[in-house]
């Protein structure tokens, strides 16, 4: 279940001002630490669409959407993302069961995979191209849950930082 912050007004009508605060503070050390990690100016990265939470279980995925244990390329599936980074809400092993996180290199007898096991408030970020293709583990117990924060380097794709309407007076 993947529920687009920007684009449901019940969950952005929830929230407040103190939640944006965090969000963005937490946005903006991920956006810096992209930066420094990849070496460019932390001026060029721009938050992108969609930025979104995940549910994920071991319910039968009623749409192909939902079936996340599938190898991709980010940037195949969202053409805007250059950097995507992914900002665990709770911990393998303890939380849940399966739900790691796997990079797939070379192919063949030259077949690599490096797992990631997500640990509350653990950041992993990377390049979206083809590079780094991946997938999920099926989730076989319990529910994993993390925030996909993404940038693209072109300011035509760039979205605004979530805010709070207030009322006209």
């Amino acid at each position: 279940q993947f529920v687009n912050a920007y684009r449901v007004p019940k969950v952005v009508a929830e929230l407040k001002e103190h939640h944006l605060t965090v969000y963005n503070t937490v946005k903006n050390k991920i956006k810096k630490a992209i930066a420094e990690q990849f070496g460019i100016p932390a001026e060029s990265l721009y938050l992108t669409d969609p930025t979104f939470f995940s549910r994920l279980t071991n319910a039968t995925a009623r749409t192909m959407n939902d079936e996340y244990w599938h190898e991709h390329v980010d940037k195949d599936t969202y053409e805007s993302f250059h950097y995507t980074s992914l900002l665990y809400l709770n911990t393998y092993q303890k939380d849940y069961k399966g739900g790691r996180f796997i990079f797939i290199d070379g192919s063949n007898a030259n077949l690599t995979k490096s797992a990631i096991e997500p640990k509350k408030t653990r950041v992993s970020a990377f390049t979206s191209g083809a590079e780094n293709l991946h997938h999920v583990e099926q989730v076989t117990e319990g529910e994993r849950y993390a925030i996909t924060i993404s940038f693209t380097c072109d300011p035509d794709r760039a979205i605004s930082d979530l805010h709070i309407k207030t009322p006209n007076l």
